[in-house]
């Protein structure tokens, strides 16, 4: 991978199920940058960037790698690739809601009122009207102010992929979930991400960006302007991430009309 600097610090490492992934470190002002630069060769090369704070190294050396072998990285890669992912975005939704009415919700709130965080056609009407162009989204932690990281550098790696879709099944710890944690029946496996990561790609054009412990960002390259549409992407983006998702009408208003959306589980 060339960059504009000859002494660029690279990179490369291989998970245990022969994954390799090659890296680049620039300077924090300049991932967003090289990250798009890359996106658009990506049908050429094949390789998917993603920007993140650290080396290959850390994303292919995790104790789950030992038991992600090469079979089963294949099995894993073709369901992801055959999978009904907006059916599987469906149920991720379905299941959100079952669980925050029955282990979150109280006795005395208002059930439907709960309900509507995750019923795009009862959200949809607690909507502003629809706008006319996109909100202008800010990155947090890959490019923006909230730099709470500490670090001037950045790293953008790069993985074999057809698309950021793939990257959390081919690196399955890129970056961590509260449901992968397994509380509960909403355990969220690698597979239900990229089923999310994939529906979002085709319907609104997000696309991975920064991924990087418990941080998640995606550039989205045509947002929902209308409040129907607002309220669906509100509503999954809350089943996914309520830790970041706590007000599904502030996020349909907000980051779901916008070009970055922002994920962290805490």
């Amino acid at each position: 991978m060339r960059t504009s600097s000859s002494t660029a610090e690279t990179e490369r490492a291989v998970t245990a199920a022969g994954v390799e992934v090659l890296g680049v470190r620039v300077p924090r002002e300049q991932a967003r940058t090289v990250w798009e630069e890359w996106r658009g060769r990506h049908d050429r090369t094949g390789w998917w960037p993603y920007v993140t704070l650290s080396p290959p190294s850390d994303a292919t050396e995790w104790h789950g790698h030992e038991a992600w072998d090469a079979d089963a990285l294949e099995r894993w890669v073709g369901e992801a690739a055959c999978q009904d992912h907006d059916a599987r975005a469906a149920s991720i939704v379905v299941s959100a809601c079952r669980w925050a009415v029955e282990e979150v919700a109280n006795v005395d709130d208002d059930f439907d009122l709960w309900r509507s965080d995750y019923d795009p056609d009862r959200l949809a009407p607690l909507l502003a009207p629809a706008v006319e162009r996109p909100l202008q989204g800010v990155s947090q932690w890959a490019t923006g102010p909230r730099d709470f990281f500490e670090k001037d550098w950045r790293w953008v790696n790069f993985v074999a992929a057809r698309s950021g879709y793939e990257v959390p099944v081919l690196l399955p710890r890129v970056y961590t979930t509260w449901g992968w944690a397994g509380y509960g029946d909403r355990g969220l496996t690698p597979l239900d991400t990229s089923a999310l990561l994939r529906r979002w790609h085709e319907r609104w054009g997000a696309q991975l960006f920064f991924a990087n412990r418990s941080y998640l960002e995606l550039v989205v390259d045509r947002p929902p302007l209308d409040p129907r549409g607002a309220a669906q992407a509100a509503a999954e983006l809350r089943a996914y991430c309520h830790d970041t998702v706590d007000d599904a009408v502030k996020a349909g208003d907000t980051m779901a009309r916008s070009t970055v959306w922002s994920l962290w589980w805490d």
